[in-house]
């Protein structure tokens, strides 16, 4: 696997654009499980991820599970599919297919509570594969959603059978393109190998398809385009149509295997499996630049992954096994680059090639072409850059002393200043500021212009002097030498307090202390509320040369486009919050300065807003139910406007109009992102009507005759049922506390135990493991102690295992008790030549058992089990239970040779099992007299 470092290092330059910032999602963040398998996103835009815990819907924001107590059969959910509108089928580890409604799980009636781990909708039926060879087809005529299964076995060609082969048969891997099953080999979990791609018709017929494939391991299949497909193989990936190959891309993967493929636009993001440790690797290759993007297995948790999902806003989405999932957000335009933390730049001017940035007692240089630095350090307080002449910076200070001192950084000479300000000077110009003056120097004339404030920043654009005070923005003509215009509170704007402008061909931005005012001709514009802007104080501005205005502001910088402004970074501790300057360098870069440091932005590109949030509103009479689904690290704002009032945030997720006045209303909702525009809903008609009982004629009626009735017959009454009531009350919820607080008690302890003793267990068997197999210690005086730690720790791991759990309180269901003891039946006679059967009968559920019920049983029935596989020489064993009026009944038996109870030498097995039935209050029947049968009998009270 190493061996691919050195080509993604070789194509990193080609994608400059190509980075991804890594977002996981875990427990921590409240999923209900690590162990994550199947995703989908489905047509609304929610996440749907299948746990080892549950069903996740993820909104970008809120997980929502659904569980057993939810409906579901099994906890172990593998994958999900749309079938159509707010309907899912669920795929489940031990549940089989069940479906989803509306956030509601269906009951399954007719379906096998089968193992499934792979499910797809497709017009007629769905298609999944289960268990060892077992693929189910679940019909969708009439919504019945009948079941069929059939095998896979290979004779020169791949075929359908309904009936056991299982020394012929194969279980490929399947995806679904164009609402079609192709089947191909299954690299992951499968020995078997199958060459070339088939096609299910239906239940009964499979044909090979793209027949130039024939002689080739598939290891996935997807459509690139409308006419081209796309497979991988162990090291390279085909493009085809349906005729031939159309390209071989050869990718140098040394003793690995691509397992995985997942296809959108440009994008392929490969599985990539090492051959010896089976580690993966997660690469996304960019056939635009035909560059590569690495994520390295650590990244991921150096856990195999379970499924890749790129979704309808480009992220790509990744369930690993044990690590939760990983969200890869590219970076496109704002990847923002920090620099100089932890330094308070007050300015920087771009020149050149070079940026210089000023802090209170130093100068930066930073040459952008040769990738240097270097710095100047001054004792005097620095304050701001003035106007560049030639091979001179000018640098204003706050002290008097020193003024006039000439460094030089690099070949540009460094003059400071405490008098006026440089504005422009040139052979006939001269402009310069103080205070509350503006000196120009025009040829042989001189004149002074006297502010009536604080002069804040004076600006030259062509033939025209603008100078932002605390009293207005002032204009001078160059040719007259005459004050020409003056902007303030009187025509419009905002505030009188200026602190920068920016001036395109027809407008001129005007930032205040309040707000943004924009002057086209003679008409003002202004934005100072509910407008998106982190901050109306706003303290610099800057048009780039796409035409877009950026502001700096107090908590922030935003971009204003279209009449929308897009804010960024409100939140992050790495960025300046406080703005001080913008400045865009001749490589098109935009430079932000402020507080902690510099930050750069590479506008090439002119800024777009992102996707806009998604909204999905469930309107039940006169309640509104709103979800927003965002998968942006940006703050989404949600607001809501009734009739013509104004758009109103929404603090909740409910808006309740059911007691407004009686009226008709009209209701629109929209939402959007910092950095996206408005998604509008589409208009609610709502009506508020008064009902009978609120007209004055059934107020009369209703009142005299409820004071009467109840002042007569059921005053005493009353008050003697509402005592008791409350008394009842208060004890049901004291009791439901009760069990809240054991439960809760019951899942921390197994979790406790889990995550620590289980963990040093593991590690203890994994070590001493290791060690035992080395041939040195196998010759060593210490093997003996070895072989025993590695057995005893073996032997304690899987007993605390047991352990955990049954204190687990979700496992106090019946359900939960035969699947565990059906897979450690299925498990420990898989390798002999002993049949295990099983046979349920179980009509109620969910059936709850008492506490300590599930630990006393599993034990029971794994001593009854072992004792079997160890000495009965059986070739048939029967698992049972039934469950009928409140009645359980669980056998295991089996055909062996059976034993006198009378004549055993050793009793403790049967002792313990007899022991463990009495602690519950059950009754133990145990014959040996043809065979084994070990049967319980217990009361649910």
């Amino acid at each position: 696997m190493r061996g691919i470092t050195f080509l993604f290092l070789f194509f990193t330059f080609l994608w400059a654009n190509a980075q991804y910032k890594i977002t996981q999602y875990t427990t921590s963040n409240g999923l209900p499980h690590d162990l994550c398998y199947g995703m989908i996103q489905d047509h609304k835009g929610y996440l749907w991820i299948g746990t080892d815990d549950g069903l996740v819907k993820y909104n970008g924001k809120d997980f929502k599970v659904f569980q057993i107590k939810d409906g579901l059969l099994s906890n172990y959910i593998i994958d999900i599919c749309e079938i159509s509108d707010s309907t899912f089928a669920i795929a489940s580890w031990g549940g089989g297919m069940q479906l989803l409604q509306k956030d509601k799980i269906l009951p399954n009636k007719t379906h096998q509570k089968s193992k499934i781990n792979k499910i797809a909708n497709l017009p007629k039926f769905l298609f999944a594969k289960g268990t060892g060879h077992q693929y189910h087809f679940y019909s969708k005529k009439n919504n019945t959603y009948s079941e069929t299964i059939v095998s896979y076995y290979f004779d020169q060609t791949l075929i359908p059978t309904k009936d056991n082969i299982r020394n012929k048969t194969i279980k490929p891997q399947f995806d679904v393109i164009d609402n079609e099953v192709y089947l191909f080999n299954d690299v992951l979990f499968s020995n078997e190998t199958l060459k070339g791609v088939y096609k299910v018709k239906d239940v009964n017929q499979v044909d090979r398809v793209f027949p130039f494939l024939k002689d080739t391991f598939i290891n996935d299949i997807k459509k690139v385009t409308d006419t081209v497909f796309l497979a991988v193989t162990q090291n390279e990936i085909l493009f085809f149509s349906d005729q031939k190959i159309l390209e071989k891309k050869i990718l140098p993967f040394q003793n690995s295997t691509i397992r995985k493929a997942t296809v959108k636009g440009n994008r392929i993001v490969l599985v990539v499996q090492d051959n010896q440790d089976k580690s993966e690797e997660v690469i996304i290759w960019n056939r635009e630049f035909n560059s590569f993007f690495y994520v390295d297995k650590k990244q991921l948790g150096s856990k195999q992954i379970s499924d890749i999902l790129i979704d309808k806003d480009e992220n790509i989405w990744i369930s690993v096994y044990g690590s939760g999932v990983f969200k890869l957000t590219q970076e496109k335009q704002f990847q923002i680059t920090n620099d100089l933390q932890n330094n308070n730049v007050y300015d920087v001017v771009s020149l050149n090639t070079r940026l210089f940035f000023l802090t209170s007692s130093k100068i930066i240089g930073y040459d952008t072409k040769k990738q240097i630095k270097d710095s100047l350090l001054y004792e005097e307080s620095l304050w701001k850059f003035d106007y560049v002449v030639k091979d001179t910076l000018f640098i204003h200070t706050k002290e008097k002393s020193k003024s006039g001192s000439v460094r030089k950084l690099w070949d540009i000479f460094v003059k400071t200043s405490n008098n006026e300000h440089l504005v422009f000077q040139d052979r006939t110009l001269s402009i310069r500021y103080g205070d509350n003056t503006i000196v120009v120097q025009k040829e042989d004339k001189s004149i002074k212009f006297i502010s009536e404030g604080t002069i804040r920043k004076v600006v030259k654009k062509k033939d025209k002097i603008y100078s932002c005070t605390n009293k207005g923005l002032f204009v001078y003509n160059l040719n007259t030498l005459q004050l020409e215009k003056t902007y303030n509170t009187a025509i419009g704007i905002l505030n009188d307090d200026i602190r920068d402008i920016a001036i395109d061909a027809s407008k001129i931005y005007i930032a205040t202390i309040n707000g943004l005012s924009i002057v086209e001709k003679d008409r003002v514009i202004n934005y100072n509320e509910n407008i998106g802007l982190l901050s109306l104080n706003i303290n610099c501005l800057l048009l780039d040369h796409h035409g877009v205005l950026w502001l700096g502001t107090q908590k922030g910088f935003s971009v204003f486009k279209k009449e929308s402004f897009y804010s960024f970074y409100k939140n992050s501790k790495e960025n300046s919050s406080y703005i001080q300057k913008i400045v865009e360098d001749k490589k098109q870069q935009i430079w932000l300065v402020g507080n902690n440091g510099s930050m750069k932005i590479n506008n090439k590109i002119p800024f777009s807003p992102v996707s806009s949030p998604v909204l999905d509103i469930d309107k039940k009479e006169n309640k509104f139910s709103v979800d927003v689904i965002s998968f942006d690290d940006f703050e989404v704002v949600t607001e809501y406007k009734i009739n013509k009032n104004q758009w109103e945030i929404l603090q909740a997720d409910i808006l309740d109009l059911t007691k407004f006045q009686y009226g008709q209303y009209e209701v629109t909702f929209r939402t959007r992102s910092t950095n996206s525009n408005w998604n509008f809903s589409k208009k609610y008609t709502v009506e508020n009507s008064a009902p009978w009982y609120k007209q004055w004629w059934s107020y009369t009626l209703v009142t005299l005759f409820i004071s009467s009735l109840l002042t007569l017959i059921f005053y005493f009454r009353f008050k003697h049922i509402k005592e008791r009531n409350e008394l009842l009350r208060e004890t049901i919820a004291y009791n439901e506390n009760l069990q809240k607080e054991l439960s809760e008690v019951r899942e921390n302890v197994a979790q406790d135990f889990h995550d620590e003793l289980g963990n040093k267990l593991a590690g203890i068997t994994v070590l001493s493991g290791m060690m035992i197999e080395d041939e040195a210690f196998k010759n060593s005086i210490w093997y003996k102690q070895l072989f025993r730690i590695n057995k005893d720790a073996q032997d304690l791991y899987f007993g605390i295992k047991d352990f955990i759990w049954s204190i687990d309180s979700k496992n106090d269901d019946l359900n939960e008790l035969i699947y565990y003891l059906k897979d450690f039946g299925e498990e420990l006679f898989s390798s002999t030549m002993t049949q295990f059967n099983s046979q349920i009968d179980v009509q109620e559920l969910p059936v709850k058992l008492p506490y300590y019920w599930s630990r006393q049983l599993l034990l029971l029935f794994k001593e009854a089990m072992t004792n079997s596989f160890k000495y009965a020489e059986a070739t048939i064993c029967l698992f049972e239970v039934k469950y009928t009026k409140e009645q359980i009944v669980i056998i295991f038996s089996d055909n062996g040779k059976g034993f006198d109870i009378d004549n055993l030498k050793r009793k403790n097995g049967l002792i313990n099992m007899e022991k463990r039935a009495s602690k519950i209050h059950g009754k133990l029947e145990i014959d040996g007299s043809k065979g084994t049968k070990i049967k319980f009998i217990g009361h649910l009270l």
